[in-house]
Order: C-alpha cells, then structure tokens, then sequence
C-alpha cells in the first residue's frame, strides 16, 4: 500500500474537490487520516488504485509525498497498539503517521524504516 500526505487549506470543501476526484475516476479510499495544524489541514490517504490516486493528486496541483503503507491487524483488546508502537520504539523505528483503517480493527501506519518494521512484524 502507499500513503500520500499533503496539505490544504482549511477552509469549507477544501478535501471535496479531491475526494469527488476520487470517486469519478474510481479510486476507492482504504484509509485516510487528517487534522488542523495552525491554519492547514494535513490529510493522509491510503488509496486502493497509487498510480491513479497519484495521476489525482498531480492534476490537481497538490504536492504530495509519497510513502510506502504498513497495515496491521489489531486484536480488539486492550493495549495491543502500546504493544505495537512498542516494539517499534525498542528497535529505534520512528512512526511518521497512524491511523485507522476502514477494515475492522485495522492500522494504517508509515515509518522511517519499512525494511526493520517488516521483519519485526514478519511481513511481506
């Protein structure tokens, strides 16, 4: 999965232009994640289809970054993210983004070394 990071304005129907962009060229949104920093808001969006959502984001003027997406399944029990996040920090990965997922009990996260946090979770 890929993450694409930017920021808009933070103004009324400044994330509809993307998300109606979105849906007409039939991007389905896996996971999304924003909030208001000073007078910007910065949004994170796991899109099923990167190289279309990249064509979007391109054709809209909006500068992105670009990042390989982790997502994990998540027991729905207590304390299973601090575990998570944990073993992360044991091992001196840094997490530059988290979020929900729209599957059930899902994390969507990005880090500063995708390799180590592969191996450390024993994924693909």
């Amino acid at each position: 999965m890929r993450e694409f990071s930017f920021i808009i304005g933070n103004c009324p129907g400044a994330l509809v232009e993307i998300a109606e962009a979105f849906g007409q060229e039939h991007v389905n949104i896996d996971g999304i994640g924003g909030l208001t920093v000073l007078e910007e808001g910065v949004i994170g969006i796991v899109p099923e289809d990167p190289g279309k959502a990249r064509k979007i984001l391109r054709e809209k003027g909006v500068e992105f970054e670009e990042r390989e997406a982790l997502v994990l399944d998540l027991p729905h029990d207590p304390g299973e993210l601090a575990t998570i996040l944990g073993r992360l920090s044991s091992e001196g990965i840094n997490v530059l983004s988290l979020y929900a997922s729209f599957g059930k009990h899902q994390i969507v996260f990005t880090v500063d070394d995708v390799a180590k946090a592969k191996a450390i979770f024993r994924m693909p």
